[in-house]
């Protein structure tokens, strides 16, 4: 009868030893192994640690010579675990390293100790994975990071993390602006510190981003901390998932102290919003107005938004017939001079219903 090619389930096929497995593993360039008799000062190491280590496969390895290559950085905190080791116990260890060509990696150590006949620590073996990829990763990270915050510093006044379904989840420094607590802020609580007159605008602008997935820009005034209102231009965009649902959004409030979208000064501004409001008095647009013009010009609601220079939320606003909120007129300005800039013409006749036609 002849012999089976293959053992049972689960063993290694003949002829593979964990030898070669090791190998293969070291073959990596990642991972490297030792094994040392801890009453010695030699250790047995493998190809692997050689490379790890930057060292001639030739060169006799040695427990002090392996830490004489710590960081100095690294050397109070990682230079006793061979003492660790004879003392017993096992060793799990990150720290860097400085190779004799002088470069610098990270390394992450785990060893364990065997007792002897006599209970006492005999042997020692250990397993190094260079880590450096994962820090320079994350070091990466951590400096974009530290960019965004310093930009966000220069920039915002506020930048805010909201959870999917747009309620507050992260706003400290919203919370330090209007002095409001984390409870009181909960839900639609942070409607609370801003302006009455400008609280269905900028929830309905809110809300419409939040059903249509889309960026949100507006304007408000803010009941500051030191009781003062300030006006500011909240942004925000969502954080999708790779399936297109959205996972949070993130925003900024913007600092304008006492200056329109526009950059009037105060008495401009009141003086540019009684001009705009005695215009349109007798022209509003009407939703229909909007839609056909923007089908006549070929306009998408992002195109029309970039040239208006407002959001797309607003120009769902804009189009619903249903909305119960009024928009500004400055706004409704820049959406019909963005319009007629592309070619079409409204029409306002007594006695008539508004139309659009080309121009």
């Amino acid at each position: 009868m002849r012999p089976q090619a293959t053992t049972e389930a689960g063993a290694a096929p003949r002829g593979f030893s964990s030898r070669h497995y090791l190998k293969l593993i070291e073959d990596t360039g990642k991972v490297g192994f030792w094994s040392a008799d801890l009453r010695s000062e030699r250790l047995d190491a493998s190809p692997g640690l050689y490379r790890i280590l930057g060292l001639d496969p030739t060169t006799e390895m040695t427990f002090g010579f392996g830490l004489d290559m710590i960081h100095p950085e690294d050397q109070a905190a990682h230079g006793d675990q061979i003492a660790v080791l004879r003392s017993g116990q096992p060793v799990s260890r990150e720290f860097r390293i400085i190779r004799p060509d002088r470069t610098q990696r990270w390394l992450l150590h785990h060893a364990e100790v065997m007792l002897g006949a006599d209970g006492r620590p005999s042997q020692g073996m250990g397993v190094v994975f260079d880590v450096t990829a994962q820090h320079e990763t994350m070091n990466a990270l951590m400096q974009r990071h530290d960019r965004l915050n310093a930009l966000i510093a220069a920039t915002a006044a506020v930048f805010w993390v909201n959870k999917a379904n747009g309620e507050p989840s992260e706003m400290p420094q919203w919370m330090a602006l209007t002095g409001q607590s984390h409870a009181q802020m909960q839900g639609l609580g942070w409607l609370d510190a801003v302006h009455p007159d400008d609280r269905s605008r900028t929830l309905a602008a809110w809300t419409t981003a939040v059903e249509h997935t889309a960026p949100y820009n507006t304007d408000y005034r803010v009941l500051c901390a030191d009781g003062i209102y300030r006006w500011f231009n909240a942004r925000g965009a969502p954080v999708l998932n790779k399936d297109g649902s959205v996972r949070e959004w993130v925003g900024v409030c913007l600092n304008v102290p006492g200056r329109t979208r526009y950059g009037a000064s105060p008495p401009e501004a009141a003086l540019q919003q009684k001009t705009v409001s005695t215009a349109l008095a007798d022209e509003t647009l009407i939703p229909s107005q909007i839609r056909a013009a923007r089908a006549i010009t070929g306009l998408s609601k992002d195109d029309l938004a970039a040239l208006a220079n407002v959001s797309v939320s607003t120009l769902n606003r804009l189009e619903d017939p249903a909305s119960a909120v009024r928009s500004r007129s400055d706004t409704l300005l820049a959406v019909r001079r963005a319009l007629e800039e592309a070619g079409v013409a409204f029409i306002f006749e007594a006695g008539k219903k508004p139309g659009v036609r080309e121009a």
